[in-house]
């Protein structure tokens, strides 16, 4: 069994090349959570949606978010009367917000809630929050305000000068992992940190109490979502600089530190990093994202196929 930790849309890419190999029931996803927000009295979790999405074989793969096919009328017919909503929830995606936040008021955690949608779509992969807490990434702003990383990227697209990255949680108490992430790794065979942006996506992940202890006795293959000093995607390099981190491969190896065995860049990257491997890690295509996790696969003790 491999264990991923994802978040954002460039994990769920190499997702989608490891089910070639792969038979879901050995695919356990721990998912950021640091960036759902309640929206119109729903819980939305968009990077559990995202990799749900995905292993029900319904995920938007043009845009790697959402739902294929599905319609915005809701969302549309909202903005109309003056209501804007953070996010735009396809009807379909809704459908699902509608369903965990019900689950949740009935008592659920968000890992059981998750448990339950999964069943429903009858997906046999294990997708796992990353804590059962309720936590936020926030940017903070140059006049030291705080903005919700959402509306940050998806309502300002970026275009905010920002100086420091917070995680709050809603008690105010220490992140802490759940003891289903901490036993998905302890019971892996290998974990893969996938291309996804390393402060908002994969840091909140690290930042859980018991994650990084238990991933430094596993085997851990981490791949860079940078290339030079451009991230492949999303707001990476500004949230690195404000984060006090080069905003380039170098600077994501330091931020996951000691846990990594196997470093990946892409072969285009001009940027040093010791010991690093390059490969090509433009997912452009399924074939090309087949090919990525099988080179990264054969460098997993106990996971060469």
């Amino acid at each position: 069994m491999i264990t991923v930790l994802s978040g954002g849309t460039g994990t769920p890419k190499l997702i989608r090349g490891l089910r070639q190999i792969l038979r879901d029931n050995e695919i356990t996803v721990i998912v950021n959570t640091a960036e759902d927000l309640h929206q119109s009295g729903h819980y939305v979790s968009p990077d559990v949606d995202t990799v749900t999405y995905l292993f029900a074989g319904i995920l938007n793969t043009d845009t790697w978010w959402g739902i294929k096919g599905d319609t915005l009328d809701t969302y549309h017919a909202m903005e109309k009367i003056g209501y804007k909503e953070p996010l735009p929830l396809g009807e379909r995606d809704r459908a699902t917000n509608i369903a965990r936040t019900s689950f949740m008021q009935s008592g659920m955690t968000l890992t059981e809630a998750t448990q339950k949608i999964c069943e429903g779509y009858g997906i046999s992969a294990k997708i796992l929050p990353m804590s059962d807490q309720e936590v936020t990434s926030y940017v903070v702003t140059e006049d030291g305000s705080l903005m919700h990383y959402q509306e940050y990227w998806v309502g300002k697209r970026g275009n905010v000068p920002i100086t420091g990255i917070r995680r709050v949680t809603a008690d105010e108490s220490p992140l802490m992992a759940t003891d289903a992430v901490i036993s998905a790794i302890e019971e892996s065979d290998g974990v893969l940190i996938g291309p996804s942006n390393p402060v908002t996506s994969i840091g909140p992940i690290l930042e859980c109490g018991g994650v990084r202890e238990a991933l430094s006795k596993k085997f851990v293959a981490a791949v860079s979502p940078f290339i030079g000093n451009r991230p492949v995607s999303g707001p990476a390099a500004a949230l690195m600089t404000a984060w006090g981190y080069e905003p380039n491969s170098a600077g994501t190896r330091k931020v996951y530190g000691d846990v990594v065995d196997l470093f990946v860049q892409d072969m285009k990257d001009t940027v040093e990093v010791e010991g690093a491997m390059k490969l090509d890690t433009m997912m452009t295509n399924l074939k090309k994202a087949e090919s990525l996790a099988w080179d990264i696969l054969s460098y997993m003790p106990g996971l060469s196929r």
